[in-house]
């Protein structure tokens, strides 16, 4: 995460208006030198000018992100003048265009072409040249509320859903690199996407335009919007959150969080149409069981039939041995390894410590709830561990762990799963260990 952002170097796609200007002033007074990227030449101009008589380094550069040449350019430019780039905003948007029955496929090229390809392109031509620099670098998507809620003007919710998987994606393929992310949900920000969104229309030509007696029809609704955004949230105080978030590693920067009622009822009606497609329908219990069976050292274990049992993949911990792998849809996973206690050389309550290191690597906020001597029904000592952590810094995971020293082996039987998912039955599995 960037901790100090003096002198370090900040490109923002969008950067003529709204929240591209207000996160180019908000970087500016952190003393980052700044690449303003947009189609509009005027205002780039204009920012630039007053980003300068702040004293910091200032470049421009006229960038239509929904072409892959011209951000191609724009990271070759930012690279050949600053030599690096630390934090890379893929913010350029444009609004939406009439309900879904009323756009053309120009409007989705169009749209998807900026709020999307602009995103991917930014990815694209940036992304490994920041992960090669080793230094503390940070993209931020500008993806929406309407990312997370759907509605009306179709292509845009579409377009920004679209940015938080992409977003969701790519924090997992950056997890404990250098490069972390974030993507932004704003709320009303007070912004020109409007008036701009309609300027830029104007010089499309295939993409729907409403007819003169809808706008007429729609004045008092404009009206009435522009009302509520004079008095939204600033860029420059979206800005705020987005360094407070940087400098915090955080990922969803919901900026807004008055939404987040509206977010959860969308999951509740989720939840609610699943109970109704399965409203009558019994859904039986597990009843049938396998049992894994060990030769060296010999133990066996019984575990639902439910559970899928795959191959072992080797272990970055070159004396771990995984010996069986199953599991079972959605996120829960069954692990059993043996490590030749020779190698291992620790006391047995020790055995939690080397969980936490195989999981380190894909884990953050790790805490062990519990790590307490027990007896198996043969009186043989082991002991029950615990685990809760955040997979790749986002999802929730309880994992539970069974370790035992037998014939000169340390046998670890683990169960990793979905916070919401953890279950106290899965103690069953585990205590169905016999030798």
């Amino acid at each position: 995460m960037i901790k100090d952002f003096g002198g370090k170097v900040a490109v923002i796609t969008g950067a003529a208006s709204g929240i591209g200007r207000g996160l180019a002033y908000g970087f500016a007074k952190q003393g980052m030198n700044i690449v303003l990227a947009d189609i509009d030449k005027e205002n780039l101009v204009k920012v630039a000018k007053e980003l300068e008589e702040i004293g910091i380094e200032v470049m421009t550069q006229l960038t239509d992100v929904s072409d892959p040449e011209q951000v191609a350019q724009l990271a070759d430019a930012s690279y050949k003048r600053f030599g690096t780039v630390n934090i890379l905003c893929n913010n350029a948007g444009v609004g939406g265009a009439g309900s879904i029955s009323l756009v053309t496929l120009e409007n989705w090229k169009w749209i998807l072409g900026v709020n999307v390809f602009g995103v991917i392109h930014g990815i694209q031509y940036f992304l490994n040249r920041m992960l090669a620099s080793n230094e503390q670098c940070h993209i931020v998507n500008t993806s929406s509320m309407a990312g997370l809620l759907s509605g009306d003007n179709s292509s845009y919710p579409t377009s920004k859903f679209a940015v938080v998987a992409i977003s969701e994606s790519l924090a997992f393929d950056c997890f404990n690199t250098n490069v972390g992310v974030s993507v932004v949900c704003p709320g009303r920000v007070n912004t020109n996407i409007i008036k701009n969104t309609y300027t830029f229309r104007q010089n499309r030509p295939g993409v729907w335009l409403p007819p003169a007696e809808m706008i007429k029809q729609s004045e008092i609704g404009r009206e009435n919007l522009n009302r509520i955004l004079a008095g939204a949230m600033t860029p420059e105080k979206l800005a705020e959150l987005v360094i407070k978030a940087i400098k915090n590693d955080i990922f969803y920067v919901l900026t807004h969080p008055e939404y987040i009622p509206l977010v959860k009822s969308r999951f509740e009606r989720i939840n609610e149409d699943a109970l109704k497609l399965y409203e009558g329908i019994e859904i039986k219990s597990e009843q049938k069981s396998k049992i894994f069976k060990n030769d060296s050292p010999t133990f066996s274990i019984t575990y639902p039939e439910s559970f899928i049992e795959l191959k072992p993949n080797p272990m970055n911990l070159p004396e771990v041995k995984p010996v069986f792998v199953a599991a079972k849809e959605p996120s829960i996973d069954l692990l059993i390894s043996v490590i030749k206690s020779s190698k291992y050389g620790r006391p047995l309550d020790e055995s939690v410590n080397e969980i936490v290191r195989r999981i380190e690597d894909i884990a953050r906020e790790i805490n062990i709830s519990s790590n307490e001597p027990i007896t198996l029904r043969d009186g043989t000592p082991a002991y029950e561990s615990v685990i809760e952590y955040k997979y790749l810094g986002i999802f929730p995971v309880k994992s539970i762990h069974l370790s035992v020293l037998k014939d000169e082996h340390l046998i670890v039987i683990s169960i990793y799963a979905n916070a919401n998912y953890y279950n106290e039955n899965f103690r069953d599995i585990l205590y169905s260990l016999e030798f």
